[in-house]
């Protein structure tokens, strides 16, 4: 079975969540809590904007789209907007959460809120280790102490990672006293150089501390979900020999970076992400769920060892699909945009219109992909692009201006025109993205909505991919006029 071979005798422990992945796409690092019988979930948005997407549900299988903890980024960090912590401590909410300060490090910050939904006010960063500080959470000891629990990121000088424990000021939105470590990677056949994104759950005598160990991205991704447990929350902590305790299986892989919640009803579950074998890295890590069960011996059990439940081959192309025809009065909560640089828009009479930048840099809404085989359709007016999008430098777009359409590539060194045609006058012309495999797409383009035109070759998406998410699809102005846009679809499956 290879690195993380299937525990034996826990079978009987294993249950299923038909509905995982239960937030599909690009939807990493994710925090849940419970708030009266509402849960409410948010996830890492890294270098894309509103931060920190947010949804909720009353059953912890169907979620809305709550738009996003950060309508702007905090003042203080440029980027890296990862593992927010939601909490729900004695009825104050909070969200400490991770940015890169601006010209520093990594910090763990913090932003307070009335309700789960905002508005939350940010309350600044609380600590910046030269390494960087990051996946932060926050728990009580024995005594009701509150306590920040963090990962410093010694892995990027090349040194171990310890997971750090800090009292907290009783507004929860300060340190005070000392650190003391809790635990560092010393399992190498499994941890490898990473102990990363603790959870504490305090259950009867012990104290349980979830955390993930190894790579946690890429296609070399070794990523997975261990445990330690102590009857204080200072230690001294024993990890469980069964770890790790969520591993790969052939649905998904490299889980781990969860978080725990109760039901009303006491039974614990745990969110926390995989990327889906079939997608691969394509999709990013989405996020999934498993109950928490309980060995006769205390430690806790997640589908029986065997990995995150339910998804498969054909989970992916069950996705709902997406059809936007820009008819409501704000955008739909799903579009993202590149940190710091919100676009222009307008709604109206069911048209979309994106004003250019100014400074000759594309301007951007984009959509996770939540299946590795899809179909987008984008409908122009005038001016405007559908593109496949990795990142500000990172994209592939079919481009219309006027009667010209080109299919150009963004990369780092500049754009390159790949195939260029002209059209003859028209209203509206409808452009296509379609996946041919997992590492390809290719683009067409249609003036009457039925019949379609290759546009350039078949292309391959593989460079890009950034490190540590998916690949998205969005409405593009690259030009220096306004882009309308009459309706966007994004489907499962080939046209």
């Amino acid at each position: 079975m290879g690195l993380f071979g299937i525990l034996p005798g826990v079978a009987a422990h294993a249950q299923t969540t038909s509905s995982n992945p239960i937030i599909p796409g690009d939807h990493p690092d994710p925090t849940i809590i419970r708030v009266g019988s509402t849960y409410w979930t948010a996830s890492t948005s890294g270098d894309w904007a509103p931060e920190f997407p947010l949804f909720h549900s009353s059953d912890l299988h169907h979620w809305t789209a709550s738009g996003a903890i950060f309508p702007e980024p905090p003042a203080w960090a440029g980027g890296s907007f990862w593992a927010p912590e939601l909490v729900n401590d004695r009825g104050h909410i909070l969200v400490y959460y991770v940015g890169r300060k601006r010209g520093g490090p990594l910090c763990v910050g913090v932003s307070t809120a009335p309700r789960p939904d905002g508005p939350y006010t940010d309350r600044g960063p609380l600590v910046c280790q030269s390494d960087g500080s990051l996946d932060p959470a926050m728990t009580r000891d024995e005594q009701g102490r509150p306590f920040l629990i963090w990962k410093e990121d010694g892995n990027s000088i090349g040194k171990p990672t310890p997971i750090w424990a800090q009292p907290l000021t009783d507004d929860l939105i300060h340190l005070t006293g000392i650190p003391t470590q809790l635990i560092v990677n010393d399992r190498s056949t499994w941890e490898g150089g990473v102990v990363e994104a603790p959870y504490i759950l305090r259950r009867g005598k012990y104290f349980y501390l979830f955390y993930a160990g190894n790579a946690c991205c890429g296609t070399a991704c070794r990523y997975a979900e261990g445990v330690a447990r102590a009857e204080h929350l200072l230690g001294p902590w024993t990890k469980d020999p069964a770890n790790p305790i969520i591993r790969p299986n052939a649905n998904w892989k490299c889980p781990g970076h969860g978080t725990a919640v109760e039901t009303p009803s006491g039974q614990d579950y745990f969110i926390y992400h995989a990327y889906p074998a079939a997608g691969t890295v394509y999709l990013g890590r989405e996020s999934v769920l498993d109950r928490i069960a309980w060995s006769s011996d205390g430690w806790p059990i997640i589908n029986g060892g065997a990995g995150p439940s339910g998804g498969g081959a054909d989970a992916s192309t069950k996705q709902p699909a997406f059809t936007d025809n820009f008819s409501k009065p704000r955008l739909d909560a799903g579009w993202q945009w590149p940190v710091r640089r919100i676009p222009q828009w307008q709604l109206s009479h069911g048209s979309l219109t994106l004003e250019p930048s100014g400074d000759s840099t594309p301007v951007f809404i984009a959509r996770s992909l939540v299946a590795p085989i899809y179909t987008a359709v984008a409908g122009v007016r005038d001016a405007g692009g559908l593109g496949v999008i990795g990142g500000s430098h990172n994209q592939i777009v079919l481009n219309r201006q006027g009667d010209h359409l080109e299919l150009w590539e963004l990369r780092d060194q500049g754009r390159q025109v790949l195939w260029k045609s002209e059209i003859p006058s028209s209203a509206a012309v409808w452009f296509r993205s379609a996946s041919a495999g997992l590492s390809n797409t290719s683009f067409s383009y249609s003036l009457d909505h039925k019949h379609w035109i290759a546009a350039g070759p078949v292309l391959s998406v593989t460079e890009l991919l950034p490190w540590d998410q998916g690949l998205r699809v969005g409405l593009v102005n690259a030009g220096a006029s306004p882009a309308h846009f009459t309706e966007f679809s994004l489907t499962a499956g080939t046209p």
